[in-house]
């Protein structure tokens, strides 16, 4: 079973998880002026007085030298680029066919926190859709995920976007044409248990009912559907592809027992070379 140790080794494996192209990105799209507000950022935007209660360290003395009044030079707030991540938490991804496997949000929940910590090790801004604010260190070791796929209100044009799941709703993909319109790149890991691949199932079988609406279903001959579940399957890992088909996103499939740290490696090295 996957924990939040195993998160922190493989961030620490992947080490410090620095998003320097989609900050080029980020620089080219936006421009030297990109929010003509003050905040964080690289560029002077303008000079004002320093208001009562400030700190005198942030006077700028030579400015200041030249007048009567104390002032501040203030820097244009510049929109950081955003690492999004989503771990879906919906009913399905709560299964393992062996109890030596771990159940698929288990692993979800791993590669997402993994890469998450080794994002804030480097400084960047990791925060849960549809929530803006940026993440604490140990907030990342339980990644959220309301619904079947990620909600994003307002993706920038240089946020990348990282969810994994099983993404089994009939809509559990209809985010990424949006988020890719407005710019972003993204990772999608498509989590599976063995046996929803295989369908291994013979002889009279009971299907519970796992999503709401679902009804179960029992099945006399449990083989007899194998065609039919292959069909669906493959269709389905077909819509999979389809969807992240696009310039700046990829699909990762991962099945549950199969090396995390693998996975999580992967996906660094094409947010380092490619994102």
């Amino acid at each position: 079973m996957s924990t939040p140790q195993d998160a922190e080794r493989i961030a620490a494996m992947i080490g410090p998880l620095r998003l320097a192209r989609a900050r080029a990105r980020a620089a080219r799209q936006a421009g030297a002026h990109p929010r003509r507000v003050a905040g964080p950022g690289a560029e002077f935007w303008q000079y004002r007085m320093l208001n009562p209660g400030e700190a005198a360290d942030k006077v700028d003395w030579r400015r200041s030298g030249r007048s009567d009044e104390l002032y501040v030079r203030e820097r244009e707030r510049e929109d950081p680029v955003r690492l999004w991540l989503w771990s879906d938490a919906s009913a399905s991804m709560d299964y393992a066919s062996d109890e030596a496997l771990p159940r698929k949000k288990a692993l979800a929940d791993t590669v997402i926190a993994a890469l998450g910590l080794a994002a804030h090790e480097a400084g960047e801004t990791c925060c849960f859709p549809p929530d803006p604010r940026p993440l604490r260190g140990d907030t990342l070791l339980a990644p959220q995920g309301p619904g079947d796929a990620p909600r994003l209100d307002a993706p920038g044009p240089a946020d990348i976007v990282l969810a994994a799941g099983d993404f089994l709703g009939p809509r559990a993909l209809d985010w990424i044409a949006p988020a890719a319109a407005a710019g972003a790149q993204g990772v999608v890991i498509a989590v599976a248990d063995p046996a929803e691949i295989a369908f291994p199932f013979t002889g009279r079988v009971h299907f519970d009912a796992v999503e709401p609406g679902d009804r179960p279903f029992e099945a006399g001959r449990a083989e007899a559907l194998g065609e039919t579940y292959a069909a669906a399957w493959t269709a389905h890992r077909a819509r999979l592809a389809d969807a992240c088909n696009r310039p700046g996103w990829f699909l990762v499939e991962v099945v549950t027992g199969e090396d995390a740290a693998a996975h999580a490696a992967q996906i660094a090295r094409w947010l380092r070379e490619t994102a």
